[in-house]
């Protein structure tokens, strides 16, 4: 295998008493789409948050690209990371072009390259051109959410991390947007983490499923390939839930008709 997109070694992070974070150690391969699952407080959005510096840890290092993160200043490291979060975070005073031009305005880029990386940011993500002019209070939430990942897409990063990207949306509009984003994943090359509490959106969209658990990761595989292999019955009534939904709606549907 070659070098890692993301390599965190023994990263250790506390909060007083409590790990957040027990002695991780995870390698990610450039291309792969990995889904962080677990209890709430069981360490995942402080695992996504330490690899692009948000979050310092105590001890251990973290590696993007084979570069020691420590080494260069963390707002370098975080332009060239795209980050989604439930919220959102929209900057309310800028049209949905500002908000999308953020970064590559930090970055220097001119006006002719940002209009036009927004008018192809847009189109990236099934958007029309005419919301580029309104606020995001005039866009829905789905849509405001798609601002969101063309904002984190701008500076053309190869890494994408979402913390609950998709959470406070309604279920056909997260549906699409994750097939969508899915997609997207592919036809760019990136290399995505996604934390999500919901087991089904983690085995439709990504390749690789950690299960974390008081801070670290307790299985680490495929969905197909974990749910055959477990021993650790957590983990395994973890991974059988979507199952076990299915099998619910099914009976509840039938019984109606």
């Amino acid at each position: 295998m070659g070098e890692a997109a993301i390599e965190l070694s023994r990263i250790e992070k506390r909060y007083g008493e409590r790990a957040a974070l027990a002695g991780v150690d995870l390698a990610i391969a450039p291309g792969q789409f990995v889904a962080l699952v677990g209890s709430s407080g069981s360490g995942k959005t402080t695992l996504l948050k330490t690899i692009n510096g948000l979050i310092a840890p105590d001890s251990g290092r973290v590696r993007i690209d084979g570069e020691d993160v420590g080494l260069r200043p963390a707002h370098e490291l975080r332009r060239r990371i795209g980050y989604v979060f439930q919220e959102v975070g929209l900057f309310p005073h800028l049209s949905i072009a500002e908000n999308i031009a953020v970064t590559p305005r930090l970055l220097g880029w001119d006006k002719a390259r940002i209009a036009a990386r927004v008018s192809e940011l847009l189109e990236l993500v099934a958007l029309p051109a005419e919301v580029s002019g309104r606020s995001p209070a005039a866009l829905s939430g789905g849509q405001r959410q798609r601002v969101g990942v063309a904002r984190a897409l701008a500076a053309e990063p190869k890494i994408m991390l979402m913390d609950e990207p998709f959470g406070a949306l309604d279920p056909l509009t997260r549906d699409a947007l994750g097939s969508d984003y899915r997609a997207l994943h592919e036809r760019l090359g990136l290399t995505t983490v996604m934390v999500t509490h919901d087991m089904a959106e983690a085995v439709l969209l990504a390749d690789r499923v950690l299960v974390i658990e008081a801070g670290a990761i307790i299985a680490d595989g495929a969905p197909d390939a974990l749910i055959k292999d477990t021993e650790n019955p957590q983990v395994r009534a973890l991974l059988e839930a979507p199952r076990r939904q299915a099998e619910r709606l099914r009976q509840r549907l039938g019984e109606a008709s």
